[in-house]
This record gives structure tokens, C-alpha cells and sequence, in this order.
């Protein structure tokens, strides 16, 4: 077998071929000859800036998923936010045709004068009594 990690890495070695209960023995015996001093130092400084470098991305994961969770949310009230604006926005639209729909009527002599002023009366009047209770829902 080689080695693939640590200072010993590409180091030919035999390994206990019997495993018992799904574990090997342990035993290890080198083929090549130890790395040279310098050699192992330097391979034992780059897997060490390996695995700082890997910590490094990790880190980095975890903020981008954390910026990203914190985004996400954001989106999301802004998008209900929205949501209910276009809902508003929808309702006064409806009132505003319906406004010019009674208007042309009126113009064309469909509508009596006094019918579209009752109706116009009826709706000031709706309009002051939800501000008279919200006035009163405020107070209790």
C-alpha cells in the first residue's frame, strides 16, 4: 500500500492483510527507507497549510450560508410586505374604476344626479364610521 496523508505520504508500506471483526491488527512494515529530515519537515509544514487552508473554506461556508439564511429572510418580508401593498394597491384600483364607471354613467344620463349623490353621501358616510371605530377600537 502508499501512504496518502501526513509526512509519510507516498511511503510504500505492508499492512496487515487479516482484519478481525473489521479491524486490522495495526501491524505496519515500511518498504521504502524514512524521508529525509528536511523532506519530512517541509511535507509536514504544506499539510498543515492544507489543512488551515480547508478550515479557511469551511469557515467561509459557514458565514456565506449564514449571509445567505439572513438574506432569504429579509427577501421574504419584503416580498409579504409587498405582497400586501399590491393588495391595497389592487382594492384602490377596483374603487377608482368603479369611480370612472359611475362617472361616464352619470355623463351619459344613465345614473340620476341625486342617486349618484345619495350613493356618494353613503360612501363618506361608511368612510367617517371605520374612522369613528378605529378611533374607538384605539381608545379601549
Amino acid at each position: 500500500r502508499v501512504a496518502f496523508e501526513g509526512p509519510v505520504i507516498g511511503r510504500r508500506f505492508y499492512g496487515c492483510p487479516v482484519q478481525e471483526n473489521g479491524v486490522n491488527c495495526g501491524v505496519v512494515e515500511w518498504v521504502d527507507g524514512p524521508w529525509p529530515t528536511v523532506l519530512q519537515r517541509c511535507l509536514c509544514k504544506l499539510w498543515e497549510m492544507f489543512h488551515e487552508q480547508n478550515f479557511g473554506r469551511v469557515q467561509d461556508k459557514e458565514k456565506f450560508e449564514k449571509e445567505l439564511a439572513r438574506l432569504k429572510s429579509e427577501h421574504e418580508r419584503e416580498l409579504a410586505k409587498l405582497r400586501t401593498e399590491n393588495g391595497k394597491l389592487c382594492i384602490e384600483y377596483t374603487k377608482l374604476v368603479d369611480d370612472v364607471s359611475k362617472m361616464f354613467d352619470w355623463q351619459d344620463g344613465r345614473v340620476d344626479k341625486q342617486v349618484y349623490q345619495k350613493q356618494v353621501e353613503e360612501e363618506e358616510l361608511e368612510k367617517k364610521k371605520k374612522e369613528l371605530e378605529e378611533k374607538a377600537m384605539l381608545e379601549v
